[in-house]
């Protein structure tokens, strides 16, 4: 009996990592403006806009080869309306929360994003 039951927590604390590892779906950012989709292929993650202030921006690709570095993800940010590409470092805070960290030389930005309910 003790065995079973440990061997089901172990199951559920698995089921729950990979959860809080996948970054796929929907995000938005904290002031609603901006919903990017996470998609992964093979291991790389990247992140398309699907809603934005602009509306010239959706289908776009915000952020591209995003692979597992640690216990974040990195990859290339863009910045579409200036064409210019930055260093970009995603980290899963919980299931629904991550950061996106933008950085261009010694100047970064951070955001919170939040997994979109469907």
């Amino acid at each position: 009996m003790i065995f079973l039951l440990s061997l089901f927590t172990l199951l559920q604390f698995n089921t729950v990592i990979a959860i809080d590892n996948d970054l796929s779906g929907k995000w938005i950012n904290e002031d609603k403006t901006r919903v990017l989709e996470f998609t992964q292929n093979s291991g790389i993650y990247e992140a398309i806009i699907l809603k934005a202030e602009d509306n010239s921006l959706i289908g776009k690709k915000q952020i591209t080869g995003l692979k597992k570095v640690g216990t974040s993800y990195k990859g290339t940010l863009h910045v579409i309306k200036k064409n210019k590409e930055m260093d970009c470092t995603v980290t899963i805070k919980n299931t629904n929360t991550i950061e996106i960290k933008g950085s261009y030389g010694p100047v970064s930005k951070s955001q919170k994003w939040h997994r979109q309910k469907q």
